[in-house]
């Protein structure tokens, strides 16, 4: 593996062609498209390659619920379209071998933060014949039933890590024998028989990274009682644990990611010698020692939450890296990836190409997308380098309707840099639109990607600009940007919020009579709280389960983080000390200063949620009232944390639209409100 990633030199000629894909809907266009086709599901999802390049697997439709087409890419016909077992939906598939399928169940329309009522992994023969349950809610690992509640918070479900090559075996992490601990073990998907790998294990495991030979060598474990991290590694299958690094829970400065074909070098994401930015690191295991960073990003964290390394395993070879920067990237250590990469781009331009192969390299599947355009896949003939389009995952959105999106840079008022996405609608003109500023929720997670984005474009086809802040406290961008925004709820996070309106208004991009704030979760208590603090800068929010009281986070026994906080210091640590900061909550919490709103809010909430329970906005609500306050109410029964049920996807945004369009007005593109 090279010392720094470098693109091979070679550029090989690719000739477009489009094929006629069987099932392919085919879809007038119009000016703007309605709220039902921006949120509508795509007619395809995923797109694997069987090992031996004749067949691919794609999530689609069947009947009321997602299921699996697999095409004969020698035909261009379906196989066959297989439903999942009971009332559950495909998320995802994995090929053992041509004949062979590993499917993750679950449930599309899932109430967030509740035991799934189907979910699991089954195996089946690519004809639909020879089905087993391997693992999950739906038979052998974990029964989704015998959960309690205090274990919501835990990532219980069983896990595939790898297909074996060459046999009918997978690697699966699973919670069968505690749930406070992942167990490895490789599992037979025709017999059903399965061994257990991890019976030396250092600790209440949370995540194995295994050698090129399965063997369990290095591992993250946690200590929820004791707010204790770790990770270790071993020199092979008989060598005992060795402790890398230990911290407070969570907190990690490196994680292990993967092994070297030969074993001997792990590669490792981490912030080494005070360095601001995570990047990749060769650890040498037997002189357990650091060598030298492998890939790096001047700007952005590369990490185990952004980045994810490509191997065949078939063959031991390390292939590459794909990690997010301001756009998805590859870093490839493989000549012919590489150069298939290279000529892949230049055929697509401007667009995000994904690259798979089959096994002997004559066949290879392009998934191709961008900011305007929801993705494509095509069949490259790896000998002739002829590239085949073979459908369109939304063929309702027309690209060239949509909007582009790309990345700013503005200054906060403390001088910190703050990363955003502005999307301003094609006939804006150079002239000041109305601004949607929409923002994420965690509050601690990764930014924002380029790419694709419905509710975006939503918005800038009814002639609204949209901003999108990785206000300081985002992921991605160094340690000191996201550590920034502990404990800063509602004041320079929500500086950074209100300095990214100030800058698209000198820009003459953003109309300042006409701005709201939109988000959710975190992103819904930004823009309450901006109905507060922003009153004179904002003409209107929407918040979607937004958290109205950082004290219901650690108190309410309803809320699945309440475990969390008793346990963990984590919570303390980046929001708050329940015990000390109290008066600071209630200085920021939009529940205890309702008597300070100045613009009309739209609150929407899911009766179901778990994780900001309904209690924040029907005491939310119950404040307002008091003080006279504007606003519109909706609870959607059978939601969670979110919204997931294409009527309530549907209803919720065609109420978006009329706030909008009362409070703002529409731009250039506005529509008629329903």
């Amino acid at each position: 593996m090279p010392s720094r990633h470098r693109l091979a030199a070679a550029f090989l000629f690719i000739v477009i062609a489009v094929a006629v894909f069987p099932g392919t809907i085919a879809i007038a266009q119009a000016a703007a498209p309605s709220v039902e086709d921006f949120f509508r599901k795509s007619q395809f999802g995923g797109a694997q390659l069987s090992p031996g390049g004749r067949y691919l697997a794609v999530i689609a439709p069947v009947g009321e619920h997602r299921g699996i087409a697999v095409i004969d890419l020698d035909h261009r016909s379906d196989v066959v379209r297989m439903k999942s077992p009971g009332d559950g939906d495909v998320l995802g598939m994995a090929w053992q071998n041509d004949r062979r399928l590993v499917v993750r169940i679950g449930d599309v329309q899932q109430v967030a933060g509740e035991p799934p009522r189907q979910s699991g992994l089954v195996a089946v023969n690519r004809d639909g014949s020879d089905s087993r349950i391997l693992a999950g809610g739906l038979g052998v690992f974990v029964d989704a039933s015998a959960i309690a509640p205090k274990d919501f918070h835990r990532p219980w479900s069983v896990r595939l890590l790898r297909v074996v090559p060459g046999s009918n075996d997978v690697l699966l992490a699973a919670r069968e024998r505690n749930l406070a601990s992942e167990d490895l073990y490789r599992y037979d998907t025709v017999t059903g028989e399965k061994t257990l790998l991890s019976f030396d294990s250092p600790g209440n495991v949370s995540r194995w990274v295994v050698d090129f030979d399965g063997v369990p060598r290095a591992a993250v474990a946690q200590d929820v009682e004791h707010d204790r991290s770790a990770w270790y590694v071993r020199k092979d299958a008989k060598a005992p644990w060795v402790e890398v690094e230990h911290s407070k829970l969570g907190r990690l400065d490196s994680e292990p990611m993967q092994f070297s074909p030969d074993g001997k070098i792990l590669y490792v994401a981490a912030r080494r010698d005070g360095a601001d930015r995570a990047s990749i690191y060769e650890y040498h295991v037997d002189a357990g020692s650091f060598g030298k960073a492998v890939v790096d990003h001047p700007e952005r964290d590369v990490d185990a939450d952004n980045a994810g390394f490509v191997a065949d395993y078939r063959s031991r070879k390390l292939l590459g890296l794909r990690y997010t920067s301001d756009r998805s990237s590859a870093a490839w250590f493989d000549a012919q990836w590489a150069g298939v990469q290279k000529s892949v781009d230049a055929a697509l331009p401007g667009m995000i190409n994904v690259i798979q192969r089959s096994d002997s390299g004559d066949r290879w599947i392009v998934v191709s997308y961008s900011d305007r355009d929801p993705g494509d896949a095509y069949l490259l003939d790896g000998k002739t380098m002829r590239m085949e389009k073979l459908f369109s995952y939304r063929p309702w959105i027309d690209p060239k309707a949509m909007a582009p999106t790309k990345w700013i840079r503005y200054k906060a008022r403390d001088g910190m840099t703050i990363p955003a996405l502005l999307t301003v609608p094609p006939d804006a003109n150079g002239k000041p639109v109305p601004l949607v500023v929409d923002i994420h929720g965690g509050p601690i997670v990764q930014a924002d990607e380029w790419g694709y984005d419905a509710q975006v474009q939503f918005f800038a086809s009814r002639g609204y600009a949209v901003l999108q802040p990785q206000y300081r406290g985002t992921e991605g961008f160094g340690w000191k940007h996201e550590a920034s925004g502990f404990r800063h709820w509602g004041d320079t996070m929500q500086d950074d919020l209100e300095d990214g309106v100030v800058w698209a208004v000198a820009q003459r991009i953003a109309d300042p009579a006409r701005v709201c704030f939109y988000g959710g979760s975190y992103g819904g208590y930004a823009a309450m709280w901006g109905a507060i603090k922003d009153a004179k800068l904002i003409k209107c929010a929407v918040s979607l389960a937004g958290v109205t009281s950082i004290d219901y986070l650690f108190d309410n026994a309803q809320t699945d983080l309440s475990e969390l906080a008793e346990y963990s210091t984590l919570m303390a640590y980046q929001i708050g000390d329940p015990t000390t900061d109290r008066a600071r909550f209630k200085r920021v919490n939009p529940l205890d200063n309702a008597d300070k709103v100045g613009v009309p809010i739209l609150l929407a909430f899911g009766a179901s949620d778990r994780r900001v329970p309904l209690v924040h906005g029907t005491d939310f609500r119950a404040a307002l009232d008091r003080y006279h306050k504007p606003y519109e109410w909706v609870v959607y029964p059978d939601e969670g944390h979110g919204l997931s049920r294409d009527a309530d996807l549907f209803d919720f945004f065609h109420r978006v639209e009329r706030f909008l369009g009362q409070h703002l007005g529409g731009g250039a593109n506005a529509v008629e409100a329903h």
